[in-house]
This record gives structure tokens, C-alpha cells and sequence, in this order.
């Protein structure tokens, strides 16, 4: 009898310790406002938190998970340092417990929660760890706000992803949060050269923002225009070419848009928020001024690809309409542009480049000046609004919309490069007209 309730026993413990967790791999990521400490482990897990005040440290207990013994050295402003250490296993059972503590400089509030896994994200641990005595406040005040609106046109830059979501990833390992900062970096650059121009960016490091936090920043800034800057990939690696996308209140422009716009949605589940605010994500009514507002993103999106397309010689994919989450609740006009694909293997080598970066942030800064109607020496604040958009329709020609307008088909043809030199056009096709 003895030796069969060893045996029970041991098969318990055998079956306890084979299903135990492990903790994989534990980072951080700063960002003006708070620290996120990411635990990566092998399934989801039960655990405790609680605080120490002598030192500060926040001391988290993961229950039946395996783990090695590692400390990271932070030496930052807030966080000392971050160890993980495996406790004694519990008899019977043979169940491990898992100790991450993360030491402080101060006490300070955080906010801890469990994400389920996600494509190529394994299940996380996050804690995001409020900076001590950092107001969440822009970098210049409302007041300061208000004296650039009087003089100067604000243009808020958008680079995606960041921090825990990479984007997409090259052939040889570049990321698309890297390089896109880089570009919206040389971009901010340009725009800041003008006296009437001025330029914020909705991150500035190697941090995730959620959607809707980039949303409130550009109504935060008072944008007059909202730029975000990606790069493409696809399953294909023969994909290539740049493209700007536009929101869609009536569904993607075709199935690729769709898929695209999806992918981009999906960033907060990659980036890690608690939950994903459906209202933003889903779907938001969209009222008269956001209508205007993606007619005039029409004309802005045709000229940045037009000169995409010149100053980096890239392959004109179009512009497409898709209903991104980054770009809803915006009502000034707004852009995506997907620069080139990361995922093509001669892109990703430009792109890895700082002459094709320079020559891209160019080429959305020349354009987005054209499309205000000023030039890149004198800066004016003309309204945009002075072009208007066609829409074509079925049975209409060039020559029939050239003279509907009292425009030469020629002056039409100068601000659609889209138009093919044998001038057919497409029912569903946007032309500005001049």
C-alpha cells in the first residue's frame, strides 16, 4: 500500500512540475511618461503583486512557473534594477514559484495586467510604472498652443508602432518602428525650418502608444493636418511600391486595403493595452466635418504619393481608402503612408538607408506644403480648401469632367499623376480638380 501511494504521489508531482509555465524572457521600455516592464511566458498564469517601502520595489509572484535566475541593471530615474529568482518548490506538488522584483528609486503608482496571446506575442506579464513627479502633459502648453495657431500651421507626425510592437519586420531583421521614426524624425525636421510651419511628433522613442492616445494627441496639438508614416510588407516578398491611404467611412477601397487596415488595428493587442476600446477600433459615426476633412485628405494623399513616387522612385501602388484606426476622429485632413515594403528585400535595403530616408521626408514635406498651396522657401496660410474632388461615375470621360469644370483635360492630367498617359479613368477614382 505504501508503495503504491509513493507511486500516486510521484506521478502527481511528475504532472505538476510538466505542466508548469516558464517565464521566457522579462524587458522594459521607456517613454516620457512611464516604465513597461514585459514578462514573457509560455502560457497564462496565476500571480500575486504587492509593494515593499523599504526599499520601494514592487514584488511580483508568479504561481507554478519555472524560471533562471537573471538581474537586469536599469540605474534610471525610476527603476534600480530587475531580478528574477525561482523559489523552493512546494512538496508534493512540486509546483515552482517564480519572484520578479523590480527595485525602485522612489515609490510611485503602476498599473499591472495579463495579455493572452497574439500571433507571434506569447502570453505577457505587463507593468507599466508611472515615472514619479512626470506630469502626462504635452511638451508645450495650451497657452503655447495658441500662439503658434496665430502664426503658423501645425502638423502632427505620426511615427507607427513603437516599443513592444515592432510592425513589420524585413528579411534581414529591420523594423518597421525604427525606420519609421527615423523618417518622421527628418520630417519634423523640415516642417521646423519654417516659421509658419511647425511640427510635433506623437512619439519621439522607442515606446508603444495606443491608437486612441495618438488620436487625442493630434486633437491635443490643435493639428491642422495628421500625417503617419508606415512601411508595407506582405506575404509576397516581390511586393513593392508606396502608397497613401485615406479613411474609409463606406469600406476599404479593395481587399488589400482591408487587410492592411486590419493589421494596423490590431497594434494595440501586439503593443499591449488591458483592452481594446471598441469604439475606436470598431467603427465611429463620422459627422459633416469629418467628411470634409477626408475630402480634403483626398488631395493631400495624391500629392505626397506623386512626389513619393518622384523624389524616391518607388513603384505608384495609389491612393486607397480603409477605415484605420489611427486616422478616425481626426477632423482635419489626414494621411497613412506606407512608404515602401519593408518586407521586399531591395526596399527593406532602402529603406534601411539614410539618403532614402532624407529623400522620402522630402518628399511628404514638399507635398504637404503644395497641397497647403505654398511654396518650400514662404510659408502661407491659404486654406487647402480651394481644390475640389471628382469622384468619377459611370459612362464619365476626362474631356466630360475637364468640361464639366471649365479645365483643360491637361491641367486636370498635371495634378492626377494617376491618370495613364492614355488618359482612361476608373469609376470610383478621386481627381482633384484645380
Amino acid at each position: 500500500m505504501r508503495i503504491i501511494l509513493t507511486i500516486i504521489i510521484s506521478l502527481f508531482a511528475f504532472s505538476g512540475y510538466a505542466q508548469q509555465t516558464t517565464v521566457t524572457n522579462v524587458r522594459y521600455w521607456t517613454s516620457p511618461t512611464n516604465i513597461r516592464v514585459v514578462i514573457d511566458l509560455t502560457g497564462e498564469v496565476s500571480y500575486q503583486v504587492k509593494e515593499s517601502a523599504a526599499p520601494p520595489e514592487i514584488i511580483i509572484t508568479i504561481e507554478n512557473t519555472q524560471s533562471n535566475k537573471q538581474e537586469l541593471l536599469v540605474n534610471n530615474t525610476t527603476i534600480r534594477q530587475i531580478s528574477v529568482s525561482q523559489e523552493k518548490a512546494a512538496p508534493l506538488t512540486n509546483e515552482n514559484t517564480s519572484c520578479i522584483k523590480i527595485g525602485l528609486t522612489k515609490k510611485t503608482s503602476f498599473n499591472m495586467f495579463q495579455l493572452k496571446k497574439y500571433q507571434d506575442k506569447p502570453v505577457r506579464l505587463v507593468i507599466d510604472i508611472n515615472i514619479p513627479d512626470v506630469k502626462k502633459a504635452l511638451p508645450v502648453s495650451k497657452k503655447e498652443i495658441e500662439r503658434i495657431k496665430q502664426r503658423a500651421k501645425i502638423v502632427v507626425i505620426d511615427a507607427g508602432h513603437g516599443g513592444e510592437d515592432p510592425g513589420a519586420i524585413g528579411p534581414s531583421g529591420l523594423q518597421e518602428k525604427d525606420v519609421v521614426l527615423s523618417i518622421a524624425r527628418k520630417l519634423a525636421d523640415y516642417f521646423n525650418q519654417k516659421q509658419n510651419v511647425r511640427a510635433f511628433l506623437t512619439r519621439d522613442g522607442d515606446y508603444f502608444i495606443p491608437l486612441g492616445e495618438r488620436v487625442k494627441l493630434c486633437q491635443q496639438y490643435e493639428g491642422d493636418m495628421f500625417i503617419s508614416i508606415h512601411a508595407n510588407a506582405s506575404y509576397k516578398e516581390s511586393a513593392r511600391g508606396s502608397s497613401v491611404y485615406v479613411l474609409s467611412t463606406e469600406g476599404a477601397s479593395n481587399k488589400a486595403a482591408q487587410l492592411l487596415a486590419h493589421r494596423e488595428n490590431m497594434a494595440d493587442l501586439i503593443g499591449g493595452i488591458a483592452r481594446v476600446d471598441n469604439d475606436t477600433v470598431a467603427g465611429i459615426l463620422m459627422d459633416l466635418s469629418q467628411t470634409y476633412a477626408i475630402n480634403e485628405s483626398i488631395g493631400l494623399a495624391k500629392f505626397t504619393l506623386d512626389n513619393i513616387v518622384s523624389y524616391c522612385h518607388t513603384v505608384f501602388i495609389g491612393v486607397e481608402r480603409a477605415g484605420f484606426a489611427v486616422l478616425k476622429s481626426i477632423d482635419v485632413p489626414s494621411v497613412l503612408v506606407e512608404t515602401a515594403f519593408i518586407s521586399n528585400s531591395k526596399e527593406e535595403k532602402l529603406l534601411a538607408t539614410d539618403e532614402f530616408q532624407e529623400l522620402m521626408a522630402k518628399a511628404i514635406y514638399e507635398a504637404t506644403l503644395k497641397y497647403l498651396g505654398i511654396s518650400s522657401s514662404v510659408v502661407s496660410l491659404r486654406s487647402p480648401s480651394r481644390y475640389k474632388y471628382h469622384v468619377v461615375k459611370d459612362g464619365e470621360t476626362l474631356w466630360s469632367i475637364s468640361a464639366m469644370y471649365d479645365k483643360s483635360a491637361q491641367e486636370i492630367k498635371k495634378f492626377n499623376a494617376d491618370i495613364p498617359p492614355s488618359e482612361v479613368i476608373f469609376v470610383g477614382q478621386t481627381l482633384i480638380i484645380p
